[in-house]
């Protein structure tokens, strides 16, 4: 009997912090994501793309860049920032889903479609979170290409 309690002591003592772990990376991870989230407007990567980027807003352009899986479907990393592409709404749907069989995260791509803006949307409430300011490609009309640099002669 002695040694169960022996061993039973032991177990305890190495599972306590692992039960505290469980027990308070919860809170942490809520406490956190209830917290002021970082904003694109705090880097100053962002301020730049930004400045570089607005006259561009409902023109439509052509880019090469990085794919990446983001929030709300592909990120395409160019010019020191990026943009999303993703569906602006249902109808674009099959189109996203389509973009994502075709390309894979860390492909080059060249992308040529309307560059859109989505502003940041102030919110009089600190527990609900809003997308954050970006911009964007909508899926539904983005053409989008394998790129290779071109063969040096």
């Amino acid at each position: 009997m002695k040694e169960e309690c022996m061993i039973a002591r032991r177990t305890l003592t190495l599972l306590l912090p692992i039960e505290f772990l469980l027990y308070c990376c919860p809170f942490i991870v809520v406490e956190t994501c209830l917290s002021k989230a970082s904003t694109p407007d705090d880097s100053p990567a962002f301020a730049k793309f930004k400045r570089n980027m607005m006259p561009k807003v409902g023109q439509k352009i052509t880019v090469v860049g990085i794919l990446k899986q983001g929030k709300q479907g592909f990120w395409l990393a160019f010019n020191g920032w990026g943009a999303y592409i993703y569906a602006a709404d249902e109808s674009g749907s099959a189109k996203q889903n389509k973009l994502n069989i075709q390309f894979r995260e860390g492909q080059t791509v060249k992308v040529t479609g309307t560059l859109r803006y989505f502003p940041p949307e102030p919110s009089a409430r600190n527990d609900v979170q809003n997308a954050p300011e970006h911009f964007f490609f909508d899926a539904a009309e983005v053409k989008m290409s394998r790129w290779s640099p071109p063969s040096q002669k």
